[in-house]
């Protein structure tokens, strides 16, 4: 496995990174050298942390397709304002509050890096900012256009159809054992439920950590769990598990925490 250069350190100089990086996702210009630097380098250094390259992953998910998806958001996209703040994005989007609700930009969010925040006018004329959560900036753009919110990218009236950067991820099967797809199973059931007062969820989260043990999530797929059955070792089945989509459009951020970025 490429370790891009960091074997036992934990930072790495750009001409290391960048040689490591072209042979996984080919970077195809010096000039397209220069702007990923400027994306990846958040201390401009001309060092690339793993804290750092972890960001920009997260960021420009998912890995199959890392650069195209950076292309697409960070150097064509007229949505993309890097780093803004909270206040920023709502000075910036004011002027189109009663002219073109529907307006929108995003952003990196500084006080929660590794995610997007995305700012827009609600056809009320209000400002609001959102953080998606369990899929990609395509997606949730995507699905935003679809849904009347993100409709005019920092105003302007052509808005980049993203439809062909959402590719559906194949199913994967897995294999479980007896006791696991009875853990399964009993999802939908008084599992869910609080162990003390048998009434409110257990599986409550705001998308940063799984519902049941806490850890925090890093990434979602679609998955199948085949029943098990002791005599076969693997069968196609029809219960299938994924991750729900936690963020909506509508949720306002607290300004509270993204005012000082």
């Amino acid at each position: 496995m490429n370790d891009f250069g960091y074997h036992e350190s934990t930072l790495v100089p750009w001409k290391v990174f960048r040689h490591e990086l072209n042979q996984v996702h080919p970077i195809s210009s010096g000039l397209q050298a220069m702007a990923l630097k400027s994306t990846i380098d958040l201390t401009c250094n001309d060092y690339i942390s793993n804290f750092e390259f972890d960001v920009f992953t997260r960021l420009f998910q998912p890995w199959s397709t890392l650069l195209r998806n950076w292309k697409i958001l960070a150097v064509t996209h007229p949505g993309y304002v890097a780093f803004l703040t909270y206040d920023e994005v709502k000075a910036r989007l004011q002027k189109y509050c009663i002219t073109k609700p529907g307006s929108y930009v995003f952003r990196l969010s500084c006080t929660r890096l590794g995610q997007w925040a995305i700012g827009y006018v609600t056809s009320d004329g209000d400002i609001l900012q959102t953080i998606p959560h369990n899929k990609s900036l395509c997606q949730a753009l995507l699905d935003g256009y679809r849904e009347g919110f993100y409709l005019y990218p920092d105003g302007r009236n052509i808005n980049p159809d993203l439809t062909w950067a959402v590719q559906p991820t194949p199913e994967e099967h897995i294999k479980v054992t007896a006791e696991q797809y009875e853990l399964y199973c009993e999802m939908g059931s008084t599992f869910q439920l609080c162990k003390i007062c048998a009434e409110h969820d257990k599986d409550d989260s705001e998308g940063q950590g799984c519902p049941f043990c806490r850890a925090e999530i890093k990434g979602t797929e679609q998955i199948v769990v085949d029943p098990f059955d002791p005599r076969r070792t693997h069968r196609p089945g029809a219960h299938s598990a994924s991750a729900s989509n936690a963020s909506t459009p509508t949720r306002d951020l607290d300004p509270d925490t993204e005012v000082s970025d």
